[in-house]
């Protein structure tokens, strides 16, 4: 059975990834100590994403009493990133971390 075939998955969610990345983007934002290339900033969502607990959801029903576990969710992503940011910073996967420009503040 191909379940694709059947259903629509696209109708689940993790609320925990868009809670993620939503708190990198106003990290970006508020930050100039960490590296903003594509590199960087996807390690830094993979990194905390594997340290979160996940919250998947169908869309239809939208979240349902969630607001404790959404909670719990967003005190994970700030250990997590900051962790994340620590972890990356002492081991970038780019070649020169100090030539990096950081364009887009």
């Amino acid at each position: 059975m191909n379940l694709r075939k059947y259903y629509d998955l696209d109708k689940i969610i993790n609320r925990s990834a868009e809670l993620v990345y939503r708190r990198v983007e106003k990290l970006l934002e508020e930050r100039n100590d960490f590296c903003k290339c594509e590199n960087c900033v996807l390690d830094l969502i993979a990194y905390t994403l594997n340290h979160v607990t996940p919250l998947y959801m169908t869309s239809l029903l939208g979240p349902l009493d969630n607001g404790r576990k959404e909670k719990k969710i967003n005190t994970e992503i700030e250990i997590a990133l900051e962790a994340g940011i620590k972890r990356i910073k002492a081991h970038p996967h780019h070649e020169d971390y100090s030539d990096i420009k950081m364009k887009q503040r």
